[in-house]
């Protein structure tokens, strides 16, 4: 019999029939449409050819595997990593003509031939949640359709057991016939680990099927990656998710309510080797005349800093409140941001954290007003605190821009992707200031690794080579929760000006999977694996030289607008620059 093929649904208008517990009768109506949350046509999935009843297979974690891409052959993991670091890599499930229900997956433990196994809960699981793109980002030669991308956790990281009262669940999940639903794991290899080889396996499960074992083989390298990141980074200093619709559920706007979700953010982000913003409700108290009192909050600021591996902090101007940086500085607030910015100052050293401190002076400037108050703010920190840093968003040039110089009033530069100028970098380098680099949008002439959803995994990488290869020390992003103009995160990707996707968004509102916090996306998972490569080019600058790295970067990475498209090649690299460094 013909069947009309009906509009995409998405899970959430079955949302209360799945909470309540009547899944069984939303099968009789909807059998074989449901892959993981969300509903797709009946021809979307439909093959003319007779399949196994489940197939299971392995990919990269470069892989975007679409619902109705043809199944795969490779059936075991083969990974490798360093001490203290994350092997990923992706299990995709394949149902059949008959669909595939309550299916889940169970990892084993790594073993070793000698030494101790890597425990289970060092496996991470996560279902990979699609969103749709309608329209194309801007410059995209993607294809509009189903991406993967959210990563909903099988145990909530805070509880150690299955989320409750999920919108979208990680498992047990349903399979559509002739469909694919991804699964993300994340292998960590402890810091102490014997270096060798170890096997395991993760066991996929499925209604009235025959389990599937997923066998792993991981070798660990013989050398540990850092706890604090070398590559300094900022991703937004407001960590405000609460205005979003979807996270109102998570505890409104409380105090207590924003220390949770804060310490959430922190909590997700110091894995993935990014630094998170120091909370207000951490900062020294401010006194009325701009002189801090650090001691009621100092010690649990030291265990903030340590235990999330942060690497820069940002010291504001006082506003009106004594919070902020929208203040007048040089005006009526002169005198108390005198007092403030030499007393801060004065305890961060005293902490010897002044090293990754720094005043963000301005974002963007672009007018002759906008430099000249850049340049008389820092003229102003220069003179009440010697040696505190000034960062601003704007790359030096080797011909001075119509607002005239920024030379001598910036140390730390921040440059646009499309607008570095390597010759004017190598000299502010040379005269011991420090080069960050930063994306937003897809701004340029020329093409460079933009990050939004519907561009390739690769460009969430690949900028860690490139910084590497120019000697950039830092990263900014402008927001990593930028969920307030979209409708609905998890269901439109479209996040700024009704025209890109995922423009400042790596992370999800953790309450749509029962989780009180945040959830990571497949591009978060990439930066992640860009800063260990960072790494890996650190060690083995150190150990061999940087000459003997730079030949490695350059076959991968040679400018913003220059890089080998082929991933492969990358993971090849990588593989090379981990055995030049056991070998010696």
């Amino acid at each position: 019999m013909q069947r009309t093929p009906i509009t995409i649904l998405i899970a959430e208008h079955l949302q209360k029939n799945e909470i309540s517990g009547k899944r069984q009768g939303i099968r009789s109506h909807f059998a074989g449409l449901l892959v993981a949350g969300i509903l797709l046509p009946l021809a979307v999935c439909r093959s003319p050819a007779k399949e196994p009843s489940i197939s299971v297979y392995v990919t990269d974690e470069f892989a975007r595997v679409r619902p109705q891409d043809s199944p795969g052959h490779k059936t075991a993991a083969v990974l490798s990593a360093a001490r203290n670091e994350y092997a990923p890599f992706q299990i995709i499930v394949r149902a059949g003509t008959d669909g595939l229900k309550r299916v889940n997956a169970a990892a084993d433990r790594l073993v070793p031939k000698r030494g101790h196994a890597i425990p289970a809960d060092r496996i991470t699981l996560y279902r990979e949640h699609y969103i749709q793109v309608r329209k194309l980002s801007p410059k995209s030669n993607g294809a509009r359709g189903w991406y993967p991308d959210a990563l909903i956790p099988f145990l909530d990281p805070s509880t150690g057991k299955p989320p409750l009262r999920a919108r979208f669940a990680a498992a047990p999940f349903d399979v559509a016939p002739n469909c694919n639903q991804p699964l993300w794991v994340d292998v960590l290899a402890p810091q102490d680990a014997t270096p060798g080889k170890y096997t395991g396996s993760i066991t996929i499960s499925a209604e009235g099927m025959p389990p599937q074992r997923v066998p792993i083989e991981l070798t660990i390298w013989d050398f540990t990656l850092p706890e604090t990141p070398s590559m300094r980074t900022y991703f937004g200093e407001d960590v405000d998710p609460l205005s979003s619709p979807q996270t109102k559920a998570a505890g409104g706007k409380e105090e207590a309510g924003q220390r949770a979700l804060k310490t959430a953010y922190a909590e997700v982000m110091a894995p993935h080797r990014i630094s998170s913003p120091i909370p207000r409700f951490l900062m020294p108290k401010v006194n009325e005349d701009g002189s801090i009192d650090p001691q009621p909050t100092d010690a649990a600021l030291k265990q903030w800093i340590e235990r999330f591996h942060i690497t820069g902090f940002p010291v504001p101007f006082l506003g009106k409140e004594g919070q902020g940086w929208q203040g007048n500085p040089l005006g009526a607030d002169r005198d108390r941001n005198a007092r403030y910015l030499r007393s801060i100052y004065a305890y961060l050293r005293a902490r010897h954290w002044d090293k990754m401190a720094y005043v963000y002076i301005a974002d963007e400037p672009s007018s002759q007003e906008a430099y000249d108050d850049v340049r008389a703010r820092s003229k102003f920190v220069r003179e009440v605190a010697p040696g505190l840093k000034v960062l601003c968003t704007r790359g030096p040039q080797l011909r001075n821009p119509p607002g005239g110089s920024l030379v001598g009033f910036v140390d730390i530069w921040v440059t646009l992707w499309p607008i570095f100028e390597e010759a004017a970098v190598k000299k502010r380098q040379s005269a011991g200031e420090e080069i960050w680099s930063y994306t937003a949008l897809c701004q340029g002439h020329q093409d460079t690794p933009f990050w939004e959803l519907d561009f390739p995994l690769l460009n969430y990488r690949i900028p860690m080579w490139i910084s590497w290869r120019f000697g950039i020390t830092g990263l900014l992003y402008w927001s990593a929760t930028n969920w307030v103009s979209s409708r609905d995160i998890w269901t439109n990707p479209v996040t700024y000006e009704d025209q890109y996707n995922m423009e400042g968004s790596l992370l999800y509102p953790g309450v749509d999977a029962g989780i009180q916090g945040f959830i990571t996306s497949i591009r978060l998972k990439e930066i992640r694996e860009g800063l260990e490569d960072y790494e890996y080019l650190n060690i083995l600058s150190k150990q061999q030289g940087r000459a003997v790295a730079q030949r490695l970067v350059r076959k991968i990475a040679r400018s913003w607008h220059d890089w080998d498209t082929d991933a492969r090649h990358l993971l090849e690299a990588r593989e090379e620059i981990a055995r030049s460094i056991v070998a010696k």
